[in-house]
C-alpha cells in the first residue's frame, strides 16, 4: 500500500471519518477460535507446515540493557513480543484496533468503563487455562510503569467472573482499546509482581526454549495455540544483526528474513534473490525545540520559517525512494492514520525567508546544534538533506551524531524537563496518544510549547477521545492539527517506511507500521 501527498489531501477533501470500534463491540464477530483478520490473511493459499525462520533484526528492543532476563517481553530481543505472547487487542496495518484475545470489548455510555470478555479454551504454554484472574494480575502489574498508557489512563480493573473483566478509567476515552494492543501490555499467568512474566510463558503461536537476550532466541510451535491450525512453522528464531551482519547473513544463507533493513540495501538485498515488504509508515522524526531557553526558534515565526523550508520529499526520494509518499505534519500524527491532516503547504523557501525578514532574521539565522543518535541505519542520510534545504533559506543548523548507548541521558541530563535540542523517535499510533506527545502530558517533545494556542490545543484532544460521535472527533482532531501546523512547537521530519526482506519462499512475513505489531501466525514456507 501506497500512501501519497494527493490521496491524503483527496481524502481529507471528501470528509473521510475516523476509525469506528463497530468491530470490537459485536461479539458475534469475536468468539470464533480464529479472528476474522487472522483467517482472511490466508484468502486464496494453501499454507504449508513445517520449516525454520530465522529472521535478522537490525532495531534491537530499546530496554535490553536494562535487564538480561530477557524470557520477558519488556526485555525480549527486539519488539515483536507476538511471536510468544498475545494481548487483549492488536493494531492490524490499517490502524484499526482489533479483537485478540479479548472476545468483545464494550464501553458504557460515558467511554470511562469498558468491559472485556475473554476467549475460552486459550491456554498459556504450559497448559493452563487463560482466566481473568490472569489478565487481571498483569493489567495491574502494566500499571505500576512499564505500560505508560494502561498507568496513565487506567484507575483500576476488576475480574466479572472467570472470562471477564472491567476496567475503570480515569477518564472517557473512546480509543481504549489502542491502549490494551502496546507490545508490552502481554497477558501473563498471574504471579506477583516480582516475578510475573519471567516465566517466558505466554499464549502466543511459538513458544520459548532459550534466549540470550544480546543475541538471538529460539521457538517451537505451539501445538495448543487457541488460532485453530496456526501457526505453520516448526521453528522461529531471531537474531540481531547489525550493520552490514544483516545482508552478509541474508547473503550467507543464516537469515531467510530480515527486518528493518537500511533502505540504502535494498539492490542488495534483491541482488541476493530477496523479496522486500514494505510499510507505508514507521517510526518518524521529530524536532525538539527547547523554547525555555533563549534561542532564535522561540520566535514562532523561525520555526514556521524551518517548517516551510525543509524538503520532506526529497528525504522520502533519496532516502527511502518514496518520492510521492506523504510527509510530516508537524504533529505526532502519520500518514497511516485516517485522521491526519496534510499541511496545505508542503514547501515554500520564500515564504520561510520573509517569515525571517520579518522575525529580525533578514540575512538568515544560526541555530543551535541538533542531536541524534543513528537508531536506524539510514538516519544519517536523512538529516544533510535538511541540513542543506534549510540553508536554502538562511537557516543554519548543525546536526551531530551521538552514540545511542547512554544518548538518553546526554540529552536529558541538562535543562529538564526538556532536555537538550535534539530529534525524538516517534512511533505511529492513534490519534489521542499521537497528539498527545505535544501536550502538557508530555513535558520534553513540546519544548516548554505555552499560551492560548496549546490551551486550546490540549482542550480539543481531550474532548475529542471523549467524543462518541465519529464525525465530530474528527473536526476535533483536524483542528487540533491545524492549531499546531500554525504554532509549530517542533517541527516533523516525516517518517521512515519500515521494510523486511525475505527469501521468496517465506510467505506472508510482513513489514508493520507499528514495527512491533508485526505477526508470525501466518507465516509459513513453500518447499
Amino acid at each position: 500500500m501506497r500512501l501519497t501527498r494527493r490521496q491524503f489531501l483527496d481524502s481529507a477533501a471528501a470528509g473521510a471519518t475516523v476509525i469506528g470500534l463497530g468491530h470490537l463491540l459485536d461479539p458475534a464477530l469475536a468468539l470464533g477460535a480464529t479472528p476474522d483478520w487472522a483467517a482472511d490473511a490466508l484468502a486464496g493459499q494453501e499454507p504449508k507446515y513445517g520449516g525454520v525462520l530465522t529472521y535478522g533484526q537490525t532495531y534491537p528492543n530499546w530496554a535490553l540493557g536494562q535487564s538480561n532476563r530477557g524470557q520477558h517481553p519488556y526485555y525480549w530481543l527486539d519488539l515483536l513480543t507476538r511471536s510468544v505472547w498475545n494481548c487483549l487487542t492488536w493494531v492490524d496495518e490499517d490502524m484499526n484496533a482489533r479483537l485478540e484475545l479479548a472476545a468483545s470489548l464494550t464501553p458504557n455510555d460515558a467511554l470511562d468503563v469498558w468491559d472485556a470478555t475473554l476467549r475460552e479454551g486459550v491456554t498459556f504454554h504450559d497448559g493452563t487455562e487463560m482466566t481473568s484472574a490472569d489478565v487481571v494480575s498483569s493489567i495491574q502489574f502494566h500499571m505500576l510503569g512499564g505500560v505508560g498508557l494502561i498507568r496513565a489512563q487506567i484507575e483500576r480493573v476488576e475480574p466479572v467472573g472467570r472470562h471477564g473483566v472491567r476496567f475503570f478509567l480515569n477518564a472517557p476515552n473512546a480509543e481504549f482499546a489502542y491502549s490494551l494492543a502496546e507490545y508490552r501490555a502481554a497477558i501473563f499467568k498471574a504471579a506477583d509482581p516480582e516475578t510475573i512474566g519471567f516465566d517466558g510463558v505466554g499464549t502466543g503461536p511459538f513458544r520459548l526454549i532459550e534466549i540470550d537476550n544480546a543475541r538471538q532466541f529460539r521457538t517451537e510451535r505451539n501445538e495448543a495455540y487457541w488460532m485453530e491450525g496456526k501457526p505453520y512453522l516448526d521453528e522461529l528464531r531471531g537474531v540481531l544483526a547489525l550493520g552490514n551482519a544483516a545482508i552478509n547473513g541474508y547473503r550467507a544463507g543464516q537469515l531467510n528474513g530480515v527486518f528493518n533493513i537500511d533502505p540504502g540495501q535494498i539492490g542488495q538485498f534483491r541482488d541476493a534473490g530477496a523479496e522486500i515488504h514494505a510499510a507505508p509508515a514507521g517510526d518518524q522524526f521529530w524536532l525538539v525545540l527547547p523554547k525555555n531557553v533563549n534561542f532564535p526558534w522561540n520566535d514562532q515565526r523561525v520555526r514556521q520559517a524551518m517548517s516551510f523550508a525543509i524538503d520532506r520529499p526529497a528525504i522520502n526520494r533519496i532516502v527511502y525512494g518514496d518520492p510521492e509518499g506523504w510527509t510530516g505534519n508537524d504533529t505526532h500524527m502519520t500518514g497511516v492514520n485516517r485522521e491526519f491532516l496534510p499541511r496545505a503547504v508542503e514547501r515554500d523557501v520564500a515564504r520561510a525567508r520573509a517569515l525571517l525578514a520579518e522575525a529580525g532574521y533578514p540575512d538568515g539565522v544560526d541555530l543551535p546544534a541538533m542531536y541524534f543518535c543513528p537508531s536506524f541505519p539510514e538516519e544519517p542520510r536523512v538529516y544533510p538533506i535538511v541540513t542543506e534545504s534549510l540553508a536554502e533559506a538562511g537557516i543554519r543548523l548543525a546536526f551531530e551524531e551521538r552514540p545511542c548507548d547512554g544518548f538518553d541521558p546526554f540529552v536529558n541530563g541538562v535543562n529538564q524537563p526538556i532536555g537538550r535540542p535534539r530529534r525524538n523517535l516517534v512511533g505511529p499510533r492513534n490519534p489521542f496518544i499521537n497528539l498527545s506527545r505535544l501536550s502538557v502530558r508530555n513535558a520534553a517533545e513540546p519544548g516548554g510549547w505555552q499560551g492560548a494556542g496549546s490551551d486550546r490545543f490540549n482542550a480539543l484532544i481531550l474532548q475529542a477521545v471523549g467524543e462518541a460521535d465519529e464525525a465530530r472527533r474528527l473536526e476535533l482532531y483536524h483542528e487540533a492539527q491545524r492549531l499546531a501546523q500554525e504554532e509549530t512547537p517542533g517541527v516533523m521530519l516525516g517518517g521512515r517506511r519500515n521494510m523486511v526482506a525475505h527469501a521468496p519462499a517465506v510467505k506472508n512475513l510482513r513489514s508493520h507500521s507499528q514495527n512491533w505489531s508485526s505477526r508470525f501466525d501466518n507465516v509459513w514456507i513453500d518447499g
